[in-house]
């Protein structure tokens, strides 16, 4: 199975990337780095390992623009799976190993994976209890299959306000279409929080820094009530 692992990044702290950008190059299981520049390209990523696409413009999406190009660049070269990276998070060493032979033993279109907490340091916070995949699954959990990759069109047509919540979307998306699913409880993928609700979880007090999650709550009632809405519209008699 050919993988290809898609990043977008935009004003990520080279560090950061780096560590992204290496864990992949440290998977027990051969895959491809695709590293998208949301229109500030880094010249450094041009010697790395990797395809390296650069964007003439910030998208303002939240990486899913620059995620679908990347996305569309893998099926156009072959490739029988793809997963994604976020740039501020990495993998341990046998994630791709994982979703590999989950995928091939259930044949399912998509397989998630569980994440670690790890503060903006790096360091590990524990483990998150949010993606399950029945749920939620965060970008970074996915790994794509084939059979999932019509969805793939979801990256870039979603409607703006929807892209704060965009794996939110595309994860709904593949529950509406009744897609196979199956998700490992071993947490393969780092995720670099900045929510203060993930440190208050575990008993810290947040970094300044931290982020309120307001923007997400916020999106996320606006997608309830257009749901119910919609609800409400396929209930009203046609007239016919």
């Amino acid at each position: 199975m050919k993988v290809a692992v898609v990043t977008p990044y935009f004003n990520t702290e080279a560090d950061w990337l780096m560590q992204c950008h290496d864990s992949v190059m440290a998977q027990t299981y051969p895959c491809v780095h695709i590293l998208v520049a949301d229109g500030r390209p880094l010249d450094m990523v041009d010697a790395l390992a990797a395809q390296h696409v650069r964007l003439p413009v910030n998208c303002a999406d939240y990486g899913d623009t620059p995620r679908g190009i990347g996305s569309v660049l893998a099926v156009s070269q072959g490739f029988d799976a793809i997963a994604y990276l976020d740039a501020d998070n990495w993998y341990y060493p046998d994630h791709i190993a994982t979703m590999v032979e989950m995928q091939q033993q259930t044949g399912t279109a998509v397989i998630s994976a569980s994440r670690n907490l790890h503060r903006l340091d790096g360091s590990l916070l524990g483990l998150c209890d949010e993606v399950d995949g029945r749920n939620f699954v965060d970008t970074s959990c996915f790994f794509l299959s084939r059979a999932a990759f019509t969805l793939l069109p979801i990256w870039w047509t979603m409607p703006a306000h929807m892209h704060a919540v965009g794996d939110r979307v595309f994860f709904g998306n593949v529950r509406h279409l009744q897609l196979s699913c199956t998700h490992s409880q071993r947490p393969t993928v780092a995720y670099r929080t900045a929510f203060m609700s993930h440190y208050r979880k575990f008993g810290e007090e947040p970094p300044a820094s931290a982020k309120d999650g307001r923007d997400i709550h916020k999106v996320m009632q606006r997608v309830y009530q257009e749901g119910q809405a919609q609800a409400e519209r396929n209930r009203e008699p046609s007239g016919d």
